[in-house]
């Protein structure tokens, strides 16, 4: 199966599409993936993923998302053209579900 978890901060505040189809969002995550480098210290190399909610899961996260919120996101990778992506063999991931890391914290 294509499951896939990532855990990020949102790169931007969210917002909904335009028509034909309002209910959709497309947002970006950024993750971080930390290594040694050869001198032995502890490097933070960022990756910005591409996400794509639909109806009641993208009105949500509109709602409750701003520009840096930790994120858990459960997705499936998918291929093909959107309006963010160039080409149809770029990557978008579909969220399947999500939590927000700090929303108690308010």
């Amino acid at each position: 199966m294509n499951h896939c978890i990532f855990t990020g901060h949102l790169l931007d505040d969210p917002s909904l599409g335009y028509e034909p189809n309002p209910s959709v969002c497309t947002f970006k995550l950024v993750v971080h993936e930390y290594k040694r480098n050869k001198q032995g210290q502890k490097k933070r190399y960022p990756t910005s993923i591409t996400f794509q909610v639909f109806d009641s899961g993208a009105d949500a996260i509109v709602k409750l998302g701003k520009k840096g919120m930790k994120m858990t996101i459960y997705a499936s990778a998918k291929n093909g053209l959107t309006r963010n992506l160039k080409h149809s063999d770029d990557i978008i991931f579909r969220v399947n579900s999500f939590d927000f890391g700090c929303l108690d914290k308010d």
